[in-house]
């Protein structure tokens, strides 16, 4: 039976029944506005919780491997939306066959086959998830799987839900296969390497690459992993790395860009533990790095020349008024209104705490830099 094709998620969930046209407008306004990815933004704006929004993943999944027809599981999906119950339950639930879709994910394949250890599989889920990228390439990319085996795994998944093969036969078939191939750090895309991105953007020597790799084949890390609890690279340099990585692989982005990107992310020095609590719009453009002494100064002038009368402290209060300083940016610095408005969105986003101060600075950074994070997922 040849591979049913997919839409994409948005349309999908319009097609089962779950999202309105109007709620999946607006998703993707956020996403286009912000550079959020799509499913993200589902999630931000309360049409999907996480789990169903795996749910949905999944189904998206067994629809392309021809597990299951398109009506069954828009039903099932509906169930789990509507029940919060998981997929395989609510395919059960409607007298569907759904033994063979239980403990199906790739990530529980391979760690079940000692493929990846649970613990390298909770840090690459954490990777994949503000990414938006492919679990498999998160594990290649991260130096744990040859891209080889990621292929092997998910064709032996794709036998595991026809029914053609045992759950613990392709368990063992993917640990054989593991056993057979040597680990090295290739993303696998016949592009760039996660270890070469970070030297071309001057963040790491090759000394430091060798050494890292080197310590995490030894403490059984993966590369990515090591790199970020040695306080090497910060979480939010590798998720922009894994991005940029897929963007390069899909001729999206230069390795120039791409370090320009890097580099960015990298120069934004944000305390976890600090209280953000007041931060206002003016503090988040300064601490992302685009608002810098000089647009300040811009600003300034124009906002004394349509008010001259105003008082130091009417500046101080202008300048901490999200509305005012995004109107008045967008007049100083006309080639600048989508990635000011998008830093309105992703401002307004960590204000009401939907999104963390790191991760909407990431975001920023990229569009910052001309590139959307959701078009790397």
């Amino acid at each position: 039976m040849p591979v049913q094709p997919v839409a994409r998620l948005g349309t999908l969930l319009q097609e089962f029944g779950v999202l309105g046209a109007d709620a999946c407008t607006k998703t993707e306004e956020l996403s286009a506005y912000s550079g959020l990815p799509f499913g993200k933004c589902l999630i931000l704006l309360e049409q999907l919780s996480e789990n169903d929004l795996k749910a949905v993943l999944e189904a998206q999944s067994l629809l392309r491997d021809n597990i299951f027809d398109r009506n069954s599981l828009a039903k099932a999906v509906q169930k789990v939306c509507r029940d919060h119950v998981s997929l395989p339950d609510a395919l059960q639930s409607l007298g569907l066959q759904a033994k063979n879709t239980r403990r199906t994910r790739l990530g529980e394949l391979l760690a079940d086959a000692q493929a990846i250890s649970p613990e390298q599989l909770a840090v690459a889920l954490k990777a994949a998830d503000f990414s938006a990228l492919p679990l498999g390439h998160i594990l290649t990319s991260f130096d744990a799987l040859e891209p080889a085996l990621v292929d092997y795994a998910l064709d032996v998944q794709s036998q595991i839900r026809k029914g053609v093969l045992a759950r613990a036969a392709g368990v063992e078939q993917i640990r054989q296969a593991n056993l057979q191939l040597s680990i090295k750090i290739s993303a696998g895309s016949g592009h760039f390497a996660l270890g070469e991105i970070l030297i071309f953007s001057k963040l790491l020597t090759s000394q430091q690459i060798e050494e890292a790799i080197g310590a995490a084949r030894a403490s059984k890390q993966m590369i990515g992993e090591y790199l970020v609890e040695s306080n090497l690279i910060s979480d939010e340099t590798l998720t922009a790395a894994l991005c940029v990585q897929n963007l390069i692989g899909a001729h999206l982005l230069s390795i120039d860009s791409a370090c320009d990107v890097i580099y960015s992310v990298a120069k934004l020095k944000v305390d976890p533990n600090k209280n953000f609590e007041g931060l206002t719009f003016q503090d988040f453009l300064k601490v992302s790095g685009y608002l810098t002494n000089s647009k300040l100064r811009t600003v300034m002038s124009k906002l004394s020349t349509d008010n001259p009368n105003q008082t130091l402290d009417d500046f101080k209060h202008s300048l901490e008024d999200t509305t005012t300083l995004r109107e008045t940016l967008t007049e100083c610095f006309p080639d600048d209104v989508s990635l000011v408005n998008a830093g309105a969105v992703l401002y307004q986003l960590v204000h009401l705490q939907k999104l963390s101060l790191n991760q909407a600075l990431l975001t920023f950074a990229f569009r910052k830099n001309g590139v959307s994070i959701a078009t790397a997922a």
